[in-house]
């Protein structure tokens, strides 16, 4: 199953170690003029944040070896929470971060040749990635990595029967993406944030209706 998210993401830092110059440090005698430097940012630290944004999933299943259903469609919003560490040294930051997000996302497909009906939904998912950023000032555009961690459900509906059945659980797979951050000032930055997921989702689809767990309805 391949995932694609696209989020905002507003964080607020648990330790403030941006500096200010205070007027103890400032000359007695008025300097020839100079352009004022740039503002600088230290992205060192823990940080606490949500996330917001739009998953755009497609869901392949594959029955003994052979693939019954292609890319269907399963989309929707997500949402979250999210916190990490920085370490900046120079240009240089580097980082571990965790993230969960709760999400309608969900679709419908169908088994071929059979009149199979499945309905996809996702849960929450969650991610345990690293980072690393190049910082230029208040931005810092980054790439990341690691694992993930998803609640799926598949619901099976035969047209002849109308029996469903469900079947899911918590899958684990691999995540890869990028984004900048901007910080809005030294207690708020915000980010937009792109990933790829993949998941293997393996379940045996071979059990007859009533091994399934019973599900009073289908998942729309």
């Amino acid at each position: 199953m391949n995932r694609f998210s696209v989020a905002l993401i507003v964080a607020i830092p648990i330790m403030a170690l941006a500096q200010t110059a205070s007027a103890a440090d400032m000359p007695t005698k008025a300097p020839a003029y100079t352009a004022p430097a740039a503002t600088s940012y230290n992205w060192t630290g823990f940080y606490l944040g949500g996330h917001l944004g739009y998953l755009w999933g497609r869901t392949t299943l594959v029955d003994n070896g052979v693939v019954t259903d292609s890319d269907a469609p399963t989309n929707g919003v997500i949402g979250g929470v999210l916190g990490g560490f920085n370490w900046q040294s120079g240009p240089l930051v580097l980082g571990v971060e965790g993230d969960i997000g709760w999400t309608d996302a969900s679709g419908t497909g169908q088994a071929q040749p059979t009149v199979e009906i499945h309905h996809y939904r996702f849960d929450w998912t969650s991610h345990i990635r690293g980072r690393a950023g190049y910082a230029m000032g208040p931005w810092l555009f980054f790439v990341a990595g690691g694992a993930s961690l998803a609640e799926f459900n598949m619901t099976m509906q035969t047209l002849s029967t109308f029996i469903p059945c469900r079947t899911g659980g918590p899958y684990t797979g691999w995540s890869v993406g990028g984004g900048v951050d901007y910080a809005l000032n030294d207690w708020v930055s915000a980010r937009a944030d792109i990933r790829y997921r993949q998941s293997v989702i393996v379940a045996d689809l071979t059990v007859n209706l009533g091994s399934c767990l019973p599900a009073p309805f289908c998942d729309r």
